[in-house]
């Protein structure tokens, strides 16, 4: 079953692992993330590959912006050696026409499964379209990939924007990765009677710099956060002690800790599932070389426990 297919069947999970592409000036370090993508074969339906601009964001970026080899280039690779599906993101606030991008990515790589990305902020007259308008553009041109967005479910107003975007002919979104689950409870909630798939997004995080990163990339994520994943104690915590055996304590990784946390919300959104939800899937981010293998390890806990509760409640 194709890619497009499983997205679009609310009984079938669906498994993305997102890896930001490698430095463009570093051609000789693509051969090698394919060699470590080659893990992947068989235990994920996609990967997915953001498209990373240099903005004026709101938190600070701690070192200089490093240009990334644009998504299709690594797509096409992972596409023709791996023979695994990718799903690539693209800024449509950037161009004026989208049609002749998202033709020549089908055409001649392969590639129909994309992201919409809108600019980074309100603020900035950008050259291009919003996402609804580009969307709407490409479905008029004919083109039948299956398209995304990207969710942000703090951000106000958000379930009627992706009601908006949906209508205007994107299948799927991606969250932000998520580290508390009242916005996505309350969003999913909202989204009752969707039919466009949900992907909840996950990443490890092992050192504080992870976090840093994710800021910058416009996560949300609580202030209290640092010291609950660094220092083992739980958020809001004050100066309670961590627990006794070690799970959130001190004596816990950083990584254990997230990958705890993250099974936490994944399994308190499918416990507050509205009568009609929108179908779910899971995403897990790759933020860096050094997190590969704790990825790897968040997809295979997480992936089982995602699998489980779509079967479970498929069988409701």
């Amino acid at each position: 079953m194709r890619l497009a297919d499983k997205i679009r069947d609310p009984s079938t999970p669906v498994t993305f692992f997102e890896v930001v592409p490698p430095p463009a000036d570093k051609p000789a370090s693509l051969d090698s993330i394919l060699a470590e993508l080659q893990n992947l074969r068989g235990r994920v339906d996609a990967i997915n590959l953001p498209e990373i601009h240099d903005e004026s964001r709101s938190a600070p970026r701690n070192g200089r912006f490093v240009p990334r080899l644009e998504p299709r280039v690594l797509g096409e690779r992972i596409w023709r050696e791996l023979e695994t599906e990718v799903v690539v993101n693209r800024c449509v606030a950037y161009e004026a026409d989208p049609v002749p991008w998202f033709r020549e990515t089908a055409a001649d790589l392969g590639i129909s499964n994309a992201v919409l990305v809108g600019g980074e902020s309100s603020k900035i007259q950008y050259p291009g379209l919003g996402v609804v308008e580009a969307a709407r553009q490409l479905r008029s041109a004919g083109i039948a990939g299956c398209l995304g967005g990207i969710t942000i479910p703090s951000r106000l107003h958000e379930a009627e924007r992706i009601r908006q975007k949906a209508a205007a002919g994107l299948e799927f979104f991606t969250t932000q990765v998520l580290f508390d689950p009242n916005d996505i409870v309350w969003l999913i909630q909202k989204l009752n009677g969707l039919e466009a798939r949900i992907f909840l997004s996950f990443a490890p995080v092992g050192q504080a710099r992870d976090l840093e990163f994710l800021r910058w990339l416009g996560a949300d994520i609580p202030p209290d956060l640092d010291r609950f994943l660094m220092l083992g104690r739980r958020p809001e915590a004050g100066n309670e002690a961590a627990e006794p055996d070690g799970s959130e304590g001190a004596g816990a990784s950083s990584f254990e800790r997230s990958l705890d946390l993250a099974q936490r919300i994944l399994m308190e959104v499918f416990d507050n599932l509205p009568p009609d939800p929108p179908p779910l899937g899971l995403n897990i981010e790759h933020i860096n070389r050094r997190n590969f293998a704790p990825a790897l390890k968040m997809l295979d806990r997480l992936g089982d426990l995602y699998g489980n509760l779509v079967m479970a409640r498929a069988r409701v």
